[in-house]
C-alpha cells in the first residue's frame, strides 16, 4: 500500500501507525507480532532510568556483606547498571536485525542522570531513532514552573548533542505555556514530538487501605486533547508531530492526519482488542481516501491544521456555549 507511505523523523514508514512503548513491544516475539500485523514502526518498551538505578542499588544492598572496599562498591554499582542497560540494548539490536520496519528505542528519564552516558550506544546497536520520555510531577512546593521547564530544555539539549540519530520527545501537556516549550524544543533541533504521554497515576484500595496501581489504558474519547494541540502546532514547526492517546479507530486516525500529524502511536486499542485493530484502522483509512479521491497522504494531511483552516479560532476557544446548545 504505497499510497499509505509516510515519513516520520526522517524515516520512511509504510503506513502512519506506530506501536508505542508498552508490553506489546517488550520482547522480540511481541515486536514481530506488531510487524506482522501491519505496523509501520515500533517503539521498543522504554528503559526506565528510575528502574535501573533502583535495581542497581538493590543488588548492592544484597551484596553489602561481601563488598569490603569502596572501589568494589562502585564497581558493583556500575556492573549492575550495565547489566540492565546491556539487556535492553541487546533487545534493540535483535529487533533491528529481525524486523524490516523502523525500530525506535525509548528512554524514560527524570534527570540528567547516568542514562546520558549510554544514550549514544542506541545508535551503535542499530536503533533507527530514540524517543525520550520525560516528565516530573510538579509536586514540589518550592520549585517554580520556570525552573522545571528550564531543566527540561537543558536535558533535551544535552540529549540532542549526544545522540547522532533522529530524536523525538514524548511529552505531557501539563506546561504553563505549552506552545512556548514546543517552540524551544523545535529550535533545539529535535526531530519529532509525541503528543501526548500517559502517566502512571496511583489509586487506593479501600479494603486493604493502601495505594495501588490504576489502569492506564486510554479510552476512545481521550483523543481530543492531542487532536487540538496537533492542529494548533503542526503547521508552525520544523519537527514532526506524532499523535498519541485515545486513538482506537480508523476515524480517529484520519482526524489526527487531517490536523497535521505525520504518524500516530497506538497501544491501548491493541491491548484491548488485539493486533487486528491495526488492519481495521488502515482499511478505514484507505476506504475514506477512496471516497474523498485522495491518492496520497499529501492530498489531505494537515488540511485542517490551525494555520490552514478557514476559521483557525475554532481550535483556540473552548466552544463551551455551543456545546451546551447542541440538540439531542
Amino acid at each position: 500500500m504505497e499510497r499509505l507511505t509516510t515519513t516520520y523523523l526522517g524515516l520512511e514508514l509504510k503506513n502512519p501507525i506506530i506501536v508505542g512503548s508498552s508490553p506489546l513491544t517488550a520482547s522480540l516475539d511481541n515486536l514481530k507480532k506488531c510487524e506482522d500485523a501491519g505496523a509501520g514502526a515500533v517503539v521498543v518498551k522504554s528503559i526506565f532510568e528510575e528502574q535501573i538505578d533502583h535495581d542497581a542499588k538493590l543488588m548492592i544492598s544484597e551484596s553489602e556483606g561481601y563488598v569490603v572496599h569502596a572501589d568494589g562498591q562502585d564497581f558493583l554499582e556500575d556492573a549492575s547498571r550495565n547489566y540492565y542497560i546491556d539487556a535492553y540494548l541487546s533487545l534493540v539490536e535483535k529487533a533491528t536485525d529481525a524486523l524490516d520496519i523502523p525500530v525506535i528505542a525509548s528512554v524514560n528519564c527524570r534527570t540528567q542522570g547516568t542514562w546520558l552516558d549510554y544514550v549514544s550506544r542506541f545508535a551503535e546497536v542499530g536503533a533507527d531513532a530514540l524517543e525520550l520520555n520525560y516528565f516530573v510531577l510538579p509536586s514540589d512546593f518550592k520549585r517554580t514552573a520556570e525552573e522545571m521547564e528550564t531543566e527540561f530544555i537543558a536535558l533535551v539539549e544535552t540529549a540532542r548533542r549526544r545522540f547522532p540519530l533522529p530524536l523525538s520527545i514524548k511529552m505531557g501537556s501539563q506546561f504553563t505555556a505549552l506552545a512556548n516549550i514546543v517552540g524551544q524544543l523545535d529550535k533545539i533541533g529535535v526531530d519529532g514530538l509525541v503528543l501526548f504521554n500517559r502517566f502512571y497515576q496511583p489509586n487506593i484500595d479501600i479494603e486493604k487501605i493502601a495505594t495501588k496501581a490504576s489502569i492506564v489504558l486510554s479510552s476512545p474519547h481521550e483523543y481530543t486533547l492531542p487532536l487540538q494541540w496537533t492542529a494548533l502546532l503542526s503547521a508552525y514547526l520544523n519537527c514532526d508531530i506524532c499523535a498519541s492517546t485515545g486513538i482506537h479507530s480508523g476515524e480517529t486516525l484520519i482526524k489526527m492526519l487531517l490536523s497535521g500529524a505525520k504518524a500516530v502511536q497506538v497501544c491501548s486499542a491493541i491491548m484491548k482488542n488485539g493486533h487486528p485493530v491495526i488492519t481495521e484502522m488502515l482499511n478505514t483509512l484507505t476506504t475514506w481516501m477512496d471516497r474523498h479521491h485522495a491518492q496520497t497522504f499529501v492530498d489531505f494531511r494537515g488540511k485542517l491544521a490551525h494555520k490552514r483552516t478557514k476559521d483557525p479560532s475554532q481550535w483556540e476557544r473552548a466552544q463551551y456555549m455551543k456545546s451546551l446548545n447542541v440538540e439531542f
